[in-house]
């Protein structure tokens, strides 16, 4: 019994995850909405072909983490660069002491994906 809900977990987590993927995806081209189906199933497979060629499940989801770790910052300097644009955001003053401390958070955190992101692919190779 305990196998079979691992097993169900892990199957909703892979088609849910592939069709969230393949969402994001379908502002690209009209043909991915259209075929959304078949893109999630070739996601799908896909993730299997690059699990099986690699072997390595520690190294992937730590890969994978460290990857989605560089997203932060990204996104943290995007949201700290367009408070500053009157163009962007009317109406409103970004304190300069939250922009200042949001950089050193957004430096931060980059270096740090950055150096496990490099860590992970040194130890795999």
């Amino acid at each position: 019994m305990f196998g079979l809900v691992l097993w169900a977990a892990g199957i909703t987590s892979v088609v849910g995850t592939a069709y969230t993927s393949v969402s994001f995806l379908t502002s690209f081209h009209p043909s991915i909405e259209k075929n959304k189906r078949y893109w999630t199933i070739g996601f799908i497979v896909f993730s299997t072909f690059v699990f099986a060629v690699v072997g390595e499940p520690v190294f992937l989801l730590i890969f994978a983490g460290a990857f989605n770790g560089l997203i932060l910052p990204l996104t943290l300097g995007s949201v700290l660069l367009a408070a500053h644009y009157k163009e962007i955001v009317k109406d409103y003053t970004h304190p300069l002491w939250m922009t200042v401390f949001g950089g050193i958070v957004a430096i931060g955190t980059a270096v740090l994906g950055i150096r496990t992101l490099l860590t992970q692919l040194q130890n795999f190779f």
